[in-house]
C-alpha cells in the first residue's frame, strides 16, 4: 500500500508504518507486530527447537473463528503434518480488540488460557479450543481439557498485547529449558558410587525460603538470572537495545508491560471439553462445580455420551490431583505453566 509503506521486512515478516505507530505509548499492538516477534523468537531466540510452535495471528484468527467442522478440517488437511512435529502451540487470540493467549501442551491434552483483562476472553477461548483440536489433533477422538489460567493483569485498556508477547517468550524459553534438561538427565553416565559419597557428606543446605518451597521450579530458574538490582533501568535497556548480543530477545524488554494488579494463585478449575453429537466440542461445565468426567472416563466417535461414571461429584481436590497425575506423565513441574508478575517483569 502507497500509503502504508513496509518499514521493516524480517524474515518475511513485514512490518508497515501503521504497524510500527502501535508501538507508540497507549498504542494496540497489530497482528503483524506479533507476527513480527513470532519471527524473531522462532528464527534468532529460538532456532532449531521444532518442540515450540508460534502461530501467526493470520492462521489463528481463521481458526478460532471458523464457521464450521469444514472449514477446521480443510485447515487441518494443509497443516496437520507441519503441526505434529511441535509439543507446545503458542496462539495469539483476538476477541473484541482484545488479545489473550491459548497455549496447547500435546503432553497433556490441555488448552491453558492466559487474559491480561480477567475472564474477558474466557467464553472466546473455550469454543476456539474445540476448533482449534480439530486441527491440531485431528485423529484425536477423545474430549480434551481446558484451563484458565491466574494471570498478572493489565492496568490500562492498551498493553494486553505486550502481556501475550512476555508470556509466550517465557513460557517457550520455560518448555524449552525443561526439555533440554530432561534430555541432559537421560543422557548422563550414572556417577560413581564414589562420588555419590562426596555428595553426601556434605554439608546440608539451608533451608529452603517459603516461596522456594511454594514454586521451587520458579525459584531454581531465577537463581541464574542478574539480581534485580543490577538490572538496567528501561531507559538504559532501550538505549542499548541495538547493542546487544545476537539471539538476545530485547524485544521483550522493550515492551515492557505496565504491571497492574498482583499474581493472585496458583491453581483454578480447569475443563473437560467433550465431543457433541455433530462433530464439535463443547465444554462440560459441571467440572467446575465438581461434576465431570476423568480422562479414564472420556467419550470416543464424538457421541456425546459422557460414560458410565460422569454424574459422580468430582471434587477440586480430585481434579488437583488429576491435573498433577498428568503433569508428572509428561515430566513437567506441578507449578510449570504458572506465570507471576516477577516473570514477565525481568525476563
Amino acid at each position: 500500500m502507497a500509503g502504508d509503506p513496509v518499514v521493516l521486512d524480517f524474515e518475511n515478516a513485514e512490518v508497515r508504518t501503521s504497524d510500527y505507530e502501535s508501538l507508540k505509548p497507549e498504542g494496540w499492538l497489530t497482528g503483524e507486530i506479533i507476527n513480527f516477534y513470532w519471527t524473531f523468537l522462532e528464527r534468532r531466540e529460538f532456532r532449531a527447537e521444532p518442540a515450540v510452535l508460534f502461530l501467526g495471528t493470520y492462521t489463528a484468527y481463521r481458526i478460532s473463528n471458523a464457521e464450521s467442522a469444514a472449514v477446521t478440517d480443510s485447515i487441518s488437511a494443509q497443516l496437520s503434518d507441519e503441526m505434529q512435529q511441535h509439543q507446545v502451540i503458542l496462539i495469539p487470540l483476538n476477541h473484541r480488540s482484545h488479545w489473550s493467549l491459548l497455549v496447547y501442551c500435546r503432553l497433556t491434552r490441555t488448552f491453558y488460557h492466559y487474559d491480561s483483562i480477567s475472564k474477558h476472553n474466557r467464553d472466546f477461548a473455550e469454543r476456539a479450543a474445540g476448533r482449534f483440536l480439530r486441527v491440531l489433533e485431528p485423529r484425536v477422538k477423545e474430549g480434551f481439557f481446558f484451563k484458565s489460567m491466574q494471570t498478572p493483569q493489565q492496568n490500562n485498556d492498551y498493553d494486553c498485547g505486550v502481556y501475550v508477547l512476555a508470556i509466550a517468550e517465557e513460557l517457550a524459553r520455560r518448555f524449552i529449558n525443561n526439555k533440554r534438561e530432561r534430555g541432559r538427565r537421560e543422557d548422563a553416565p550414572r556417577r560413581p558410587a564414589a562420588a555419590a559419597a562426596t555428595v553426601r557428606d556434605k554439608p546440608a543446605a539451608a533451608p529452603a525460603s517459603t516461596a522456594q518451597q511454594q514454586f521451587p521450579h520458579h525459584t531454581q530458574r531465577r537463581s541464574h538470572t542478574t539480581p534485580a538490582a543490577a538490572r538496567a533501568p528501561l531507559s538504559a535497556t532501550v538505549t542499548a537495545a541495538t547493542m546487544a548480543p545476537p539471539g538476545r530477545a530485547v524485544a521483550s524488554d522493550l515492551l515492557r508491560p505496565k504491571l497492574g494488579k498482583p499474581f493472585a494463585g496458583l491453581y483454578s478449575p480447569f475443563t473437560h471439553i467433550y465431543p457433541d453429537a455433530a462433530g464439535g466440542f463443547r465444554p462440560l461445565e459441571p467440572m467446575l462445580r465438581g461434576g465431570g468426567v476423568g480422562p479414564d472416563e472420556l467419550v470416543g466417535g464424538g457421541s456425546g455420551s459422557r460414560g458410565a461414571a460422569s454424574g459422580s461429584a468430582r471434587s477440586r481436590e480430585d481434579r488437583l490431583r488429576l491435573e498433577e497425575a498428568m503433569m508428572e506423565r509428561a515430566g513437567l513441574p506441578r507449578d510449570f505453566w504458572l506465570v507471576t508478575v516477577e516473570d514477565i517483569e525481568y525476563p
